[in-house]
């Protein structure tokens, strides 16, 4: 009895918790928009090894390539062919952060950033813990003695522009793995782990690139908003509208971007002309509210058009009926 009543007491806690968050948060506007502020041509070059592992760097360089190949937005110069263009142009990949090597590569691959770094130190550990082998009722009812091993892949890794050569972003990662295994049964050693710590740092590379060099909002057309905290909610979002709206609501929430970026919003009629247009400084977070009075408008197609520092954002349609 007294399981069943810890049971139900944790399910009303979830339940209350999910309506606390229901309350609280703020829908997203049904649009989504990435904007690329520049082109990811990328190619991952070797990595060096300070560590005692050997073939650490390779699984390191390996795992992030996989990473970045499987990443919408980034394009990876394969492998391979980096490695035969290097050979013979007789270019080392030591030493890439030099100015003229990283031009020389960058021309002669098409690729703007460079990825590279150095695996700088793997810890293991092994300890000794327990594990449960039988549960009744949800609870365990049977610990025997195991063993937990730990490994830990720190690296530094390094984004070169091969324009400037210069290091544009550059990171400490680390990566880190644990299996528990049974006291008497085998383990298969640290390799796995190895590539699961690499994997980690990996997915910390791409998710750099993307906040590095992309932007994101998501925005919606609304026929009435309401205020909530520091957002807006919209009601009965739409692409038509009619002139007894009055408005044309537009809500736009900045998820990514930075501070300082100048955000430019154009209202379009079917001719092409801007009838109307706003300029904010927008910063990570922010909501913002736009609104198209639609009393001196003649009917037809429309289309609002987001620029973010200058690149479009977006471009929504939408008609006004009579």
């Amino acid at each position: 009895m007294d399981n069943v009543r810890s049971i139900l007491i944790a399910i009303g806690l979830v339940v209350a918790l999910v309506g606390v968050i229901l309350l609280l948060g703020i829908a997203e506007p049904p649009q989504h928009a990435v904007i690329a502020t520049e082109r990811l041509d990328v190619a991952v070059l070797g990595f060096a090894n300070s560590s005692a592992w050997r073939g650490a760097a390779g699984t390191l360089q390996a795992r992030i390539e996989t990473e970045l190949v499987n990443t919408p937005g980034i394009t990876v110069f394969s492998r391979s062919r980096l490695d035969r263009l290097l050979t013979e142009q007789m270019l080392g990949e030591v030493g890439i952060c030099d100015p003229a090597t990283a031009a020389r590569i960058g021309s002669l691959t098409g690729v703007n950033k460079l990825i590279t770094g150095t695996v700088y130190a793997i810890d293991t550990s092994k300890e000794p813990t327990t594990v449960c082998v039988e549960w009744k009722n949800g609870e365990c009812v049977s610990l025997v003695p195991a063993n937990r091993y730990r490994l830990q892949l720190l690296a530094q890794i390094q984004i070169v522009d091969t324009r400037s050569g210069q290091i544009e972003q550059a990171c400490d990662c680390e990566g880190e793995d644990t299996v528990t295994i049974k006291e008497g049964s085998s383990f298969g050693g640290y390799e796995g782990l190895l590539v699961a710590a690499a994997t980690d740092i990996a997915s910390d590379v791409s998710s750099l690139l993307i906040s590095s060099y992309t932007r994101e909002l998501h925005y919606g057309l609304y026929r009435s908003v309401t205020r909530k905290r520091e957002g807006y909610v919209g009601e009965d979002e739409t692409s038509r509208f009619s002139r007894s709206d009055l408005n044309t609501l537009l809500i736009v929430h900045f998820n990514r971007v930075r501070s300082g970026d100048l955000f430019e919003l154009h209202w379009i009629d079917s001719s092409g002309k801007t009838v109307e247009t706003a300029r904010d400084t927008v910063t990570n977070g922010q909501w913002c509210l736009y609104e198209l009075s639609l009393t001196d408008l003649q009917i037809g197609r429309f289309t609002v058009q987001g620029y973010l520092d200058g690149i479009k954002a977006f471009e929504r349609a939408f008609v006004i009926n009579p």
